[in-house]
């Protein structure tokens, strides 16, 4: 099972152009905001997922998701 998060959806859907801006709306540093956004995370920092919740007032699970791998993966 792998975790994916839906903030590209939810950028798209409140008509945040860039990460950039989501950094400068919201107060995350920009790399978190990056890494988090390409999905590139080993570990999950509560305040980060906490603090994009409450931005986009979603809970959790409108934020992230869990997948299967596929084969080989």
């Amino acid at each position: 099972m792998k975790v994916r998060n839906k903030l590209k959806i939810l950028m798209a859907k409140n008509d945040i152009r860039s990460v950039t801006e989501l950094s400068k709306r919201t107060g995350i540093y920009y790399n978190t905001l990056l890494s988090f956004y390409h999905e590139r995370y080993e570990v999950f920092n509560s305040s980060l997922v906490a603090t994009l919740c409450e931005f986009f007032s979603c809970n959790i699970e409108d934020l992230l998701t869990l997948e299967e791998q596929k084969e080989g993966a």
